[in-house]
This record gives structure tokens, sequence and C-alpha cells, in this order.
């Protein structure tokens, strides 16, 4: 497992997310495990692994979409949030659905 420093240092160094960004990543991390125990949007199993189960996984799409051909981005059935809330959280100037 992938500890959380690790995670975002990856995040800043190689999918160039900013401090502000990371902050936004940390409030969803909280916010998504108060809220699991009530609506299970990740499995129990991998409470632990949010950083680099979840929230890592869901970042490394970024490398693969084309900013200058994209005008926005749909996340059909996104569950817990992954990986749209990601995404929306690093493009935050583009259309979400």
């Amino acid at each position: 497992m992938i500890t959380e420093s690790n995670v975002k240092r990856i995040l800043l160094k190689d999918l160039n997310f900013d401090a502000p960004k990371i902050k936004k990543l940390d409030n969803f991390a909280k916010k998504l495990l108060i809220y699991n125990k009530k609506y299970n949007l990740i499995s129990k199993n991998t409470e632990k692994q949010i950083w680099d189960r979840h929230i890592l996984d869901s970042a490394q799409l970024i490398k693969f979409i084309d900013v200058k051909s994209c005008s926005g981005i749909a996340d059909l059935g996104t569950g817990g949030g992954f990986p749209g809330i990601i995404l929306a959280i690093y493009f935050q100037n583009y259309n979400f659905t």
C-alpha cells in the first residue's frame, strides 16, 4: 500500500496538482469516509486505501484527457465520486456531467 503522503507527492510532481487542489482532495476524502458509514459509497475494505486505490487511480486518467480537444467530461455511474469528483477538482474550468 502506498502512503497518503506518497500519493500526494505523486499528485503534485507527476500529475501537476497544486496545493489548493490537494486540500480539496483531503476534504473530499474526509467527507467520503464520514458518509461511507451511512451510504456505503466505497467498500469498507478499501477505506484505508482511499488515497492509492481510489484517488490516485482516478487521477491517473488526467494523462489521457486531451484538454485541447475536450470541452467537457461525462462520468456515468460515478458511485462514490470516482473518478468524476477527482477529475472535476483537477479540471476546474471544465463542464462535468
